[in-house]
């Protein structure tokens, strides 16, 4: 018979690279990498022959440079399990330290980024169409960002018990331009208004932004801090504010246009949905069917049509009309020509703060209702308490209507033609002109005699209140002679 089924079956070699210790009783395989940072055992024990020691184990670990880092446990365990004739795989029997990875020195931007939304309903889906451009706006003082110093990495030591040193740390390499301050903690911070810019390692504020074509879907609704110049036109909904001004060599479609300084373009079209909120002076060579709330002087060179105009300065077209829509203008009117040959209702108020007129209105009708109450009182007790009501309201709108400002200029200069339909509020005169004028000429209210006086037109610099007086001088002087 045979004895095959007496015999104990060889165990399987494992596939394995590392040191290969060969010995009567086992064999047994060290794995070390090549960065020393571990060692792990494999056992095979031989059908015959001794079992390993912890002995042998230890001198075959520091023969092939396991010095530190040894777990003594689990080396005690890998002997009990060889003196029980155990095959034991990839047992981890050393553990170096790894170094610890540090962090470079980078920027970290605390300010928030200026997000506009405009979005459209895109099958179901909320899409961003108009807002592409992201801008830091910043303001002086403002934080912008840190620089976060290095964070150096930890050494780490291998089971050879050498060190290992962990990879040097950079520094980042900037540059601080303009408009910035860096103090000894590392903020970034604003010393002007602007938006933040980062290029090429250089951070700065920069107070203007130019764009050198459109403002279209490329660039997007634009919200700066600073100072914008569009080299081209602004397209229908791409809204611009710009704190410092604006300048638009083209032409503005359909958008709301926003500065606290001044503003110039070529000419808008707002369609009756455009409008402009200027806080300096606006000037463009023509300009239609746009609402505008101007702080200081409106100058166009060719024409105004169809808007809706407020502003505490004047409104003055130097070659052509304003003809239909509304003007308030506090330091006065002038222009080629008012109105149009249709006879296109033109409405003027001049001389006031366009911030009282709603409240002018208000008080008028609150007035012209209590007069109707008092037709209707069915006692005297009611309808002197009516009358003293009514004697307070015409107070406050007088003081409204005579409101003194330096500024408030109620003058009207006609150059060329005043057309019919163009009703011109002065003063207490409201006047619409019944039949066609030829310029040039000054309209002022008539203080003394009630209406207006069309006179020889003088300079916008003339007041209004020293025009009256002179006439009503001269007219006292031809009634001595």
């Amino acid at each position: 018979m045979s004895d095959n089924k007496n015999k104990i079956p060889a165990p399987a070699i494992p596939t394995m690279s590392g040191v290969k210790v060969e010995q009567a009783g086992y064999t047994l395989y060290l794995q070390i990498p090549d960065n020393y940072l571990e060692c792990r055992c494999s056992y095979l024990p031989h059908a015959q022959g001794a079992m390993l020691t912890s002995d042998e184990l230890a001198d075959t670990l520091k023969k092939h440079g396991v010095l530190e880092t040894i777990d003594q446990q689990a080396c005690e365990d890998f002997v009990v399990m060889a003196a029980a004739g155990r095959q034991q795989l990839d047992v981890l029997l050393a553990c170096g330290t790894p170094p610890v990875v540090g962090t470079d020195e980078y920027f970290q931007l605390t300010a928030p980024s200026t997000t506009v939304m405009h979005s459209d309903d895109y099958d179901g889906v909320r899409v961003d169409m108009y807002h592409v451009t992201t801008f830091v706006n910043v303001v002086t003082g403002d934080e912008i960002g840190r620089i976060i110093p290095v964070v150096p990495g930890i050494p780490g030591r291998n089971i050879k018990g050498v060190t290992i040193v962990s990879q040097p740390c950079k520094a980042l390499k900037y540059k601080l331009g303009k408009n910035i301050h860096l103090d000894e903690d590392g903020v970034l911070s604003a010393t002007a208004v602007g938006r933040f810019s980062q290029v090429g390692g250089e951070f700065s504020v920069e107070e203007e932004f130019v764009v050198k074509g459109d403002v279209d879907f490329n660039v997007g609704i634009i919200n700066f801090k600073g100072f914008v110049v569009v080299r081209g036109d602004v397209l229908d909904h791409f809204d611009i504010t710009a704190t410092k001004g604006l300048t638009v060599s083209g032409n503005i479609g359909v958008c709301s246009i926003v500065s606290d300084g001044d503003i110039s373009f070529c000419g808008m079209d707002g369609q009756d949905r455009g409008s402009i909120v200027c806080g300096g002076t606006l000037h463009a060579h023509h300009i239609h069917a746009t609402a505008i709330e101007c702080s200081g002087d409106v100058i166009v060179e060719v024409e105004i049509h169809d808007c809706s105009i407020k502003t505490l300065g004047r409104i003055v077209v130097n070659k052509d009309s304003i003809s239909g829509g509304s003007c308030i203008a506090q330091g006065g009117i002038e222009a080629n020509k008012l109105g149009s040959p249709s006879a296109r209702h033109t409405s003027l108020l001049v001389g006031v703060d366009y911030h009282y007129v709603e409240e002018l209105k208000r008080l008028l009708l609150e007035l012209t209702a209590t007069q109707d109450e008092i037709g209707e009182a069915g006692s005297l007790e009611e309808i002197t308490e009516l009358r003293k009501r009514a004697a307070i309201l015409s107070e406050r709108i007088a003081n409204l209507r005579h409101k003194t400002v330096a500024a408030a200029n109620a003058k009207i200069n006609v150059k060329k033609m005043l057309h019919e339909n163009v009703q011109m509020l002065l003063g207490d005169v409201t006047e619409t002109v019944q039949e066609f004028r030829d310029g040039p000429l000054t309209i002022v209210e008539n203080t003394s005699d009630g209406g207006l006086r069309f006179i020889p037109m003088s300079s916008m610099d003339v007041k209004a209140t020293d025009i009256e007086l002179a006439c009503i001088l001269e007219q006292k002087n031809s009634k001595t002679e």
